[in-house]
């Protein structure tokens, strides 16, 4: 009888099962996220001349194209160029990319973010339809009114923002 008293609840191993679970849950989350953005950042120290060369090459690719937003170097104006809301949406958008240098630290950086993490990045929880990009440092923050992934994909692969504030820091970002 000594041994039947002494014996644990259920609902204490049911606790601790469901305790352990979780804990493992949230360390393959993380593991996941810092294995994702391993993928898809690559930061790396470039000299002004090869940056240069760089973006020059990833523009060409989109000459004459409007960017879907655009930053005036001038006045720090940012207009969005909406397309129509008929204009058929390309689902077939695999990622988006982003070209990035900040002189003041040397760095380039390379993104590639997957369209499925872009469309929850994008998508607005908080209803204020406020953006923020940031380039050399300042925040430019805009109302972006009711852009949506789905502008993106009616958009379609191509230019989304181009930015080179003048002072070398710069900005490109594009879908394919």
């Amino acid at each position: 009888m000594e041994s039947e008293s002494k014996k644990t609840p259920t609902w204490v191993w049911v606790v601790v099962g469901i305790g352990g679970l979780f804990v493992l849950v949230c360390v393959l989350l993380i593991g996941s996220g810092i294995y994702m953005f391993r993928q898809h950042v690559q930061t790396e120290t470039a000299s002004t001349q090869d940056v240069q060369d760089e973006f020059e090459q990833a523009r060409k690719r989109f000459a004459g194209q409007q960017p879907l937003v655009e930053i005036r170097a001038t006045d720090r104006q940012v207009l969005v160029h909406k397309p129509p809301e008929e204009a058929e949406r390309r689902t077939n958008l695999q990622s988006i990319r982003v070209l990035a240098y900040d002189p003041r630290q040397g760095r380039l950086v390379r993104v590639d973010v997957p369209v499925w993490l872009a469309r929850m990045v994008m998508s607005d929880r908080g209803g204020s339809g406020r953006r923020r990009i940031t380039i050399g440092g300042d925040n430019i923050e805009f109302d972006a009114g009711n852009l949506t992934f789905e502008d993106v994909e009616r958009h379609g692969p191509g230019l989304i923002v181009d930015v080179d504030d003048g002072q070398g820091s710069q900005v490109l970002v594009w879908a394919e």
